[in-house]
């Protein structure tokens, strides 16, 4: 079964903190599309994709050159990013 925590906030706030989330959902989903963009042109310019590339990486087999580095970071920060989103939209709200 799942855990749930509670957070108490006025009805009267409830529109604000939705619309919060909403605007935060939004920016976090812009950030998505430029990260997704970048792990696009590695991919592109070393003829693999990211999840290949990761595992290689991980496993030690590419080194450690700076595109590596800076593609294992663009790999991490979409991971992040994706399970920030899945966060926001699984919130539910009781009145």
């Amino acid at each position: 079964m799942d855990e749930y925590a509670t957070i108490l906030i006025e009805k009267n706030s409830l529109s604000s903190l939705q619309e919060s989330i909403n605007i935060g959902k939004a920016v976090l989903e812009r950030k998505l599309s430029v990260y997704k963009k970048k792990a696009t042109k590695f991919e592109h310019a070393n003829g693999m994709d990211t999840q290949t590339f990761t595992m290689s990486f991980n496993r030690g087999d590419l080194g450690d050159r700076k595109e590596w580095v800076e593609w294992e970071h663009v790999a991490a920060v979409i991971t992040l990013l994706k399970k920030k989103l899945d966060d926001l939209k699984n919130l539910k709200y009781e009145c």
